[in-house]
């Protein structure tokens, strides 16, 4: 937020309170997608959802059978197993992961993708119906910055887009696509003295306007006043992170990582997304937030990102996930040898976040162990999601909250006995971080027979 400081007379000369709230609404708009913390809890959990689906056969392990429609419940180590090629640089990991199969989500049904209900268990055709499981855990693991979100599309200077995450009904989480944005927004106290000053200025402008608010209060009625705490709320907490960044500078210069032609608009996809993540670990490790959702061409209306061929060991030109999604054979290579190719690169990508936060010590251990990371698609199972199943990649345990190591884990098929839900995954992760609620999203009515409250108690410790 670079606010440029004006004087105070100015500000105020003539001002309303109606028109001070049309000033104010922009400072709004951004705080309601953020909230204050001084307290880090060494509990964080990362979500990568990836566009155009997630096909189970090109992810199953070598050895353990496919059965298209099981009956059981299936819990079986990964030790001996080779892993499918488009998964392979997980493999190092599978001490840390648990592959998750079998799960539903059909409340949740799109077109390309189920957009924000991906992540909420609710249909989402346009707005947000509800919070998604970020936000939720958001709320219980906050941090200086509440969310954070990140994303690759295929015109990078498209710097914000609303359509994977929401903190309520109504209230989209932004994610921001542009590296360089996302540097900028998360590390400005770290950069050199113009930055330093803007974010001074920000500091100033946000304690005046606080102070003035409160001049304001003792001139109203007990109802304009009321109006007013709202204001006076947001600047304060926005203040109140302004004051954090500042005790945490030193830590977050050395964590900010460092900007190179990855961060600009003419790079290739994957090198912005290598980016994304480099600012993913730094936010982490700074202890900037908690929480980080990072998206590629996942969304309402994104699923048409494009890498280069090059990226993807071909020749160079466009491969649009949207043909490849519609079986298109793209410079005479078949769409599942895409799919395929395409999994590899975001798994190498992911990789190398495991291994950065694996080298971070923290306690007796490192930052992985306290670490969560949650790898689906937007789009469940293929690229026009059913939602029958929506195959879900684990890594990490969150400091021993949950029993993933060495897991594949399969449920029975939707509508048989012991079948369960995404919904019932999210709302482990909630019973992890001390939301005990019995049901995250809205149920699946064609499962009216079977028990969707709860979590998955394979998974809790």
């Amino acid at each position: 937020m670079n606010l440029k400081i004006i004087p105070r007379r100015t500000f105020f000369r003539g001002t309303t309170l109606g028109i001070g709230g049309a000033f104010f609404a922009p400072f709004l708009r951004q705080l309601e997608a953020e909230t204050v913390s001084s307290v880090a809890k060494p509990a964080r959990i990362l979500f990568f959802v990836q566009g155009n689906g997630m096909y189970p056969d090109q992810i199953q392990p070598q050895g353990i059978e496919r059965p298209s429609e099981p009956n059981r419940l299936e819990d079986r180590r990964l030790a001996g197993h080779k892993f499918a090629e488009s998964v392979a640089p997980l493999e190092p990991f599978a001490e840390r992961m648990s592959f998750i199969h079998g799960l539903s989500g059909r409340v949740a049904l799109g077109n390309h993708g189920c957009g924000m209900g991906a992540l909420g268990c609710f249909p989402s055709p346009k707005d947000a119906f509800a919070e998604t499981i970020d936000a939720a855990l958001a709320k219980a693991l906050p941090g200086i910055f509440f969310h954070t979100g990140l994303g690759v599309e295929t015109q990078p200077e498209t710097s914000i887009i609303y359509n994977v995450s929401a903190r309520s009904k109504g209230v989209p989480l932004p994610t921001q696509c542009s590296p360089l944005g996302a540097h900028k927004s998360l590390f400005s106290i770290s950069g050199g003295t113009s930055e330093r000053q803007k974010f001074n200025a920000n500091t100033q402008l946000l304690d005046f306007l606080a102070d003035d608010v409160k001049r304001m209060q003792k001139r109203l009625d007990a109802t304009e006043r009321e109006k007013l705490d709202h204001y006076l709320n947001a600047f304060q907490s926005m203040s109140g992170r302004q004051g954090a960044l500042v005790q945490l500078q030193e830590r977050i210069s050395m964590s900010a990582p460092e900007i190179n032609e990855r961060f600009g608009v003419n790079a290739f996809a994957f090198e912005r997304m290598e980016a994304q993540f480099d600012i993913a670990a730094g936010a982490f490790i700074a202890g900037l937030t908690n929480v980080i959702t990072l998206s590629s061409g996942a969304g309402r209306n994104q699923v048409g990102v494009s890498f280069d061929g090059s990226e993807l060991e071909l020749g160079a030109g466009p491969i649009p996930a949207h043909e490849v999604g519609h079986q298109k054979t793209i410079q005479e290579t078949p769409a599942a040898e895409l799919h395929v190719r395409t999994r590899r690169r975001h798994c190498e990508k992911l990789a190398a976040f495991v291994r950065k936060l694996e080298s971070i010590p923290e306690g007796d251990g490192s930052m992985m162990d306290n670490t969560l990371i949650v790898y689906l698609s937007d789009a469940a199972d293929q690229h026009h999601a059913k939602a029958y199943e929506w195959p879900i990649i684990v890594i990490g345990d969150l400091g021993g909250r949950l029993k993933t190591a060495n897991r594949y884990l399969r449920y029975p098929w939707h509508g048989q006995k012991g079948h369960r839900t995404v919904a019932n995954f999210y709302n482990t992760l909630l019973h992890c971080v001390g939301d005990r609620r019995e049901r995250f999203g809205l149920p699946d009515l064609s499962l009216q027979d079977l028990d969707q409250e709860g979590p998955l108690a394979e998974l809790l410790t």
